[in-house]
């Protein structure tokens, strides 16, 4: 059937119309990081969140990926959570298919977020929150038996109040140090926790390789800016890099030049992102940095909130993104993914977990060469 120019035209116009359409939302601007999910923890019943994780080398080389993971109805932050944990013999390619438990819920909420930590001394950590109540929210630590079970926990902000220690979150320097990045919202009386708060940010620090825990410095405050989950990381100059999730359209910095005790003023990075924190560690053997969070969108409504998750490598002061790459599912453009957590497997080969609200928890296996 032969068409006429009028007909061509017209099929053309809609075509155009179709593609740019398309073209209106698309998922990512940024090329895709090539990526293996090797540990899908989905919902289903009973268990309606699963959320906020770490990875942790045990001393056989195992590889012990431990999250939150919520039972009953309800998958509110103040829920009923425990700490469940899968095992990976292999790198993490492969990982065993039932829980374990290793927190039971201890809290009168719940317990979640955690950061797992083998130290210097070789000692292995296991850091998170127990919730009590609406403003009562303190970390916890406990340190792994050579029976492979849990010591008894210890308390690491002994007043009571309402903190946020997001996971993967804290660090030993190479003094020694502990350093544990706390968004304070609440003490004792002061009514319930509400995330939208300007917390109060400081680092709870530990010289003893946790045994005791004392408070450092605050942050001091933007106006018109509200701060909340704090991140920090140990530069190659000896500096302390704190990023910090704002409202502002991207992730605050300040630097600490001593250990974390006090830091200096904070100002705009180059980290654009919606209210949604960012997990930044240095890249093993080198100056350059590795920070995985959720970027701003100026295609989508509300500079697309937390649809697409990124993995960028930085200069040595976190300054200036060399590259970034997107994370992201492109199945699931309505989905959210957040609080990440980062894992070197080797020099070159990382793990990377993040949750999604409506889908469960994934870990990525990816190859730092790709970056």
């Amino acid at each position: 059937m032969r068409l006429s120019v009028k007909m061509l035209l017209a099929i053309l116009f809609v075509l155009s119309g179709i593609s740019g359409i398309a073209q209106e939302t698309p998922k990512s601007p940024w090329p895709w990081m090539p990526k293996e999910l090797v540990l899908k923890l989905p919902l289903g019943e009973n268990n309606p969140r699963n959320s906020e994780g770490d990875f942790l080398r045990l001393p056989n080389g195992d590889i012990l990926c431990v999250y939150t993971r919520y039972y009953g109805t309800s998958l509110e932050d103040h829920a009923t959570a425990n700490l469940a944990s899968r095992r990976s013999t292999d790198g993490g390619k492969t990982w065993t298919t039932e829980d374990k438990i290793e927190v039971p819920n201890e809290g009168k909420l719940n317990v979640m977020s955690v950061t797992c930590r083998q130290l210097a001394n070789g000692q292995s950590f296991l850091f998170y929150l127990v919730k009590d109540a609406a403003d009562d929210c303190r970390p916890y630590v406990r340190k792994l038996k050579e029976d492979g079970t849990w010591s008894e926990r210890i308390c690491c902000i002994p007043d009571v109040s309402y903190n946020v220690l997001n996971n993967d979150r804290v660090i030993q320097l190479k003094s020694g140090r502990l350093l544990m990045p706390i968004g304070r919202h609440a003490k004792k009386g002061e009514g319930l926790y509400d995330h939208e708060w300007n917390a109060d940010i400081f680092c709870m620090i530990s010289d003893d390789n946790g045994e005791t825990w004392t408070r450092g410095g605050s942050v001091v405050k933007t106006e018109g800016i509200d701060y909340q989950e704090p991140g920090v990381c140990e530069l190659s100059d000896g500096r302390i890099l704190m990023n910090i999730r704002t409202n502002g359209g991207c992730q605050y910095y300040t630097y600490s030049e001593d250990d974390g005790q006090s830091w200096g003023p904070a100002f705009p990075s180059c980290l654009d992102s919606p209210l949604s924190p960012t997990l930044i560690k240095r890249l093993p053997g080198s100056d350059e940095l590795l920070a995985v969070g959720n970027p701003l969108l100026k295609n989508v409504a509300g500079g697309g909130s937390r649809v697409v998750m990124t993995i960028e490598r930085l200069s040595p002061d976190g300054q200036k993104v060399l590259v970034r790459k997107t994370l992201d599912h492109p199945e699931k453009i309505t989905e959210d993914w957040q609080y990440p957590a980062i894992f070197f497997v080797d020099d070159n080969t990382i793990l990377v977990g993040y949750f999604s609200w409506s889908s469960g928890a994934y870990v990525y296996r990816m190859s730092l060469s790709d970056l």
